[in-house]
């Protein structure tokens, strides 16, 4: 039965309150519904020693990420040129300077951050009150609507705070859209690559961040050790898959593994085919 999404659309009209929609659409409600109920299977004895880290886990605090802002400021100050901003869209570096993780869309939220001064965040203005529930302190927001261009506004904040020429530094992840929506709207900027200080920041670990890394090695070693204690014959890929993300779930982690078995171990990315564990093919 090919479902539509308009077949879902007229369909869901004219359907009484309290029927599902595995009903509408002919699968088995009790099956449906018991396979949702069933639970896992016990995870093998070995993983009874994995306990959550609780208090051994020392989240970063805020006065760490304003710290990391400073020190990104005083490597755009040093640079030769210097830079007088920094603009960071999603990724794993607006997560490293804000605590903020964001899936990248194709509508800008970025970071600007000028070489003096506090820094401001652009978003969409249907997203501002999730970004105020995720910024670690009072950082402005400027929100722009639909009819708007977020790459004027990036541009207007960035010539009210010291940006209106110089050079700014772009993050090496932002994609092409980002960076030539603001280039065109802030045409008497030069733009460069934001490496200097980015990955400076980045390459260089605190105490704390060396303790966390350590800690979740350490993690790692006792699920990797519980499953390989774990490996039976006759285990698909996907089992053991599940052992691991269950047994970093124990330790009140998240984390997975890619699992692959006999010849399908010898291509980067495996193939699709759930092989089995046997003995003829080392687990």
């Amino acid at each position: 039965m090919k479902i539509t999404r308009r077949k879902i659309l007229k369909t869901a009209a004219t359907v009484p309150v309290g029927i599902s929609a595995a009903a509408i659409f002919g699968a088995p409600l009790g099956a449906r519904t018991s396979e949702l109920q069933q639970s896992p299977p016990p995870l093998p004895p070995a993983f009874d020693t994995l306990k959550p880290l609780g208090d051994r886990v020392k989240p970063i605090r805020t006065e760490e990420f304003q710290a990391r802002i400073a020190r990104a400021q005083q490597l755009m100050t040093d640079a030769r040129p210097r830079f007088d901003a920094l603009y960071v869209t999603p990724g794993t570096t607006l997560a490293y300077f804000t605590g903020i993780r964001w899936w990248p869309s194709e509508r800008l939220l970025a970071l600007l951050l000028p070489r003096q001064g506090e820094p401001a965040l652009v978003c969409p203005a249907f997203e501002e009150g999730r970004v105020r529930e995720l910024i670690r302190w009072p950082i402005e927001i400027r929100a722009w609507q639909e009819d708007e261009s977020p790459y004027a506004l990036a541009a207007s904040w960035l010539a009210e705070h010291g940006a209106r020429t110089g050079r700014a530094g772009i993050e090496e992840t932002t994609r092409y859209v980002f960076f030539d929506g603001l280039r065109s709207a802030a045409p008497s900027l030069d733009y460069a690559s934001a490496d200097a200080v980015t990955v400076g920041c980045r390459a260089q670990k605190s105490e704390h961040e060396i303790e966390l890394m350590r800690l979740a090695c350490a993690a790692t070693c006792d699920v990797y050790r519980a499953t390989f204690a774990s490996l039976r014959e006759g285990m698909k890929q996907s089992d053991v898959a599940d052992m691991v993300a269950r047994g970093y779930a124990r330790m009140g982690l998240g984390g997975g593994a890619f699992v692959l078995f006999g010849p399908a171990a010898a291509l980067p990315h495996g193939t699709r085919e759930n092989r089995s564990c046997a003995k003829a093919t080392p687990c």
